[in-house]
């Protein structure tokens, strides 16, 4: 589609087939950043340091891309809740599964935690209990997926009732959300400390971002985005966040909410050079197949470090801490690939195989 045509007001895009390979692409960073996060919290000798202090934010990326990628993959003006309740589940769940089993009979580092936190963990609600050692309990980084199984469930109607509404209406709805969303989220974690962390995982607060995300692949859709800039400006917009949240900002909550903004900016700005059919590296076969494993790295990765990096020696000199993060980083992904194609794969073509019909 000639982008001078596709950009013309009111012209509905209609989505390629197959993944957005960009926004894909974009997957692997915000991974990445995630895990620079965790590492040095675990080995003080690690690299990333204060640079990864606020790495947590690469969460909130991943839940305004998700409802950018679910809303632009579903077509017509109805989402059929059952297949895709049942895609969600292929797409999610047998991966986490496997790795809480091996949550139970790992960590080698002791830590104790509630049977609840075990049970509520393996049912994906544990990010509703105002308790850190709930909802944190087994593969911790699973709390998200707490939230984004409370999307999932809002999704199919929310996408509907968006996509019969004016752009006008469309926006008023999912900002509203989004901004009640945030203030909630912001007026409970200036309680405590405890209180900001229950918050950052609510699925009510982080839901904002979600509907945000929504938002931005309707008027995509509807080709009411021509407002977007070059991908390179979202990618200026999200660094310079990023420095303002690492300087001034101590609210995990707070730093999600200035975020967004510069999160939903690049997705816009990716999403569209794809439609486009731009050139460009993060669209590169490379980079499309890091994304798609990802997630299973994103599970992976966590269980993997707190329980290998304490029992390592410290490495001495600025080459061997570089060296250290590369290997753990290696041995991260291939545990993810091993995930990904032994259980992400076949597991999905086994559920929508007999329950996506």
């Amino acid at each position: 589609m000639p982008e001078a045509v596709a950009r013309r007001a009111g012209r509905h895009l209609t989505p390629p087939a197959g993944n957005l390979p960009r926004l894909t692409g974009m997957r692997a960073f915000a991974a990445l950043l995630v895990f620079a996060y965790h590492l040095p919290r675990l080995g003080p000798w690690a690299l990333g340091g204060q640079t990864s202090r606020v790495g947590y934010v690469g969460v909130a990326f991943f839940f305004v891309l998700s409802g950018f990628v679910l809303t632009w993959s579903s077509r017509g003006d109805r989402v059929e809740p059952r297949r895709f309740w049942v895609n969600r589940v292929a797409r999610v769940y047998p991966s986490h599964l496997v790795m809480s089993l091996v949550a139970l009979v790992v960590p080698l580092v002791t830590v104790g935690r509630p049977l609840l936190g075990d049970l509520a963990s393996i049912a994906l609600v544990q990010s509703w209990f105002p308790s850190d050692r709930i909802a944190f309990a087994l593969n911790a980084v699973s709390w998200s997926l707490s939230c984004e199984a409370f999307f999932y469930l809002l999704a199919p109607w929310v996408i509907t009732a968006v996509r019969r509404r004016s752009d006008g209406g469309a926006a008023a709805l999912l900002l509203t959300w989004w901004a009640v969303a945030a203030l909630s989220g912001l007026a409970i974690s200036g309680v405590s400390y405890e209180a900001d962390i229950w918050a950052y995982t609510l699925p009510l607060v982080r839901s904002g971002e979600f509907a945000v995300g929504i938002l931005m692949a309707e008027l995509v859709r509807r080709g009411r985005a021509r407002w977007a800039p070059p991908v390179w400006v979202g990618v200026l917009a999200v660094v310079g966040s990023y420095g303002v949240v690492l300087k001034t900002v101590h609210s995990q909550v707070l730093a999600g909410v200035l975020m967004t903004p510069a999160f939903a900016l690049l997705i816009v700005a990716a999403a569209l050079a794809d439609v486009y059919g731009r050139k460009g590296v993060l669209g590169t076969s490379l980079m499309e197949h890091l994304g798609i494993v990802s997630f299973c790295f994103y599970l992976v990765h966590e269980l993997l470090l707190v329980n290998v990096v304490p029992h390592l020696p410290a490495p001495s000199g600025g080459v061997g801490r570089v060296a250290l993060a590369l290997g753990l980083l290696a041995a991260c992904l291939l545990a993810a690939e091993a995930l990904h194609y032994a259980v992400e794969r076949p597991a999905q073509r086994w559920i929508r195989s007999r329950w996506s019909r």
